[in-house]
């Protein structure tokens, strides 16, 4: 009877995991894994790897995590957290105050934002996304191919401001529309800006840039 018992007890148990896994592994410390299902950080919390596939991943404040992933999904990362890697494909990521991301920040299908008092140690980019910095700090350089870029507050960026060309594909997604990118009179970006498409680049007053490379930039 003891036997049958601890089976069906197990049995349970195995169906649950199956059913959300991520719900089962958040009540302790390590890694949080899904496939199909968000994943949540509680705040305060140190964990290893937060990762799914379907699904948005959630890091609370004050969080401490090696890496944050998803394939199809958004991140988002709370006040003063502090994060390795963050990444996604086809999702936006929000980076919240004060938070640090020690390595890179990506998403492909997706645009970018970090907030205030946060900052990034290597580079922030993505392909068909905008990026925005509002009074955050990136180590590394920004790169983008299909979205505008905008830093507000004092950003600084301490690599380069890169727009790549557009991919020759043979899609016609409508009129090559010029990308805006726009840089407040207390903002500083040390390397240079490269583009390589269509640019309208607007430098307030007092803002602090490098050189700009591309034969088809706009100043506006």
């Amino acid at each position: 009877m003891r036997t049958a018992s601890l089976l069906a007890i197990a049995g349970v148990a195995f169906i649950v995991w199956g059913l959300d896994p991520a719900r089962v592994a958040a009540g302790s410390d390590g890694s949080i894994t899904a496939v199909n299902g968000s994943v949540t950080a509680a705040p305060g919390k140190t964990y290893d790897t937060l990762s799914t596939v379907n699904g948005a991943v959630h890091v609370g404040s004050g969080v401490t995590a090696n890496e944050a992933k998803t394939v199809n999904g958004h991140i988002e990362i709370e006040k003063d957290a502090k994060v390795g890697n963050a990444s996604t494909v086809n999702g936006s990521l929000r980076i919240g105050e004060g938070a640090t991301i020690e390595h890179e920040a990506s998403t492909v299908n997706g645009g970018l934002s970090v907030g205030k008092r946060s900052h990034v140690g290597g580079d922030v980019s993505t392909v068909s996304g905008g990026i925005e910095l509002e009074g955050a700090e990136v180590g590394g350089s920004l790169t983008t191919r299909n979205g505008n870029i905008e830093l507000t507050d004092g950003a600084h960026v301490r690599g380069n401001i890169h727009i790549k060309k557009k991919n020759d594909s043979g899609w016609n997604w409508g009129k090559d529309e010029p990308l805006k990118v726009h840089i407040c009179s207390t903002c500083v970006v040390d390397g240079e800006l490269r583009f390589e498409r269509a640019v309208e680049l607007r430098v307030d007053e007092g803002a602090k840039i490098g050189k700009v490379i591309g034969d088809e930039v706009t100043r506006r």
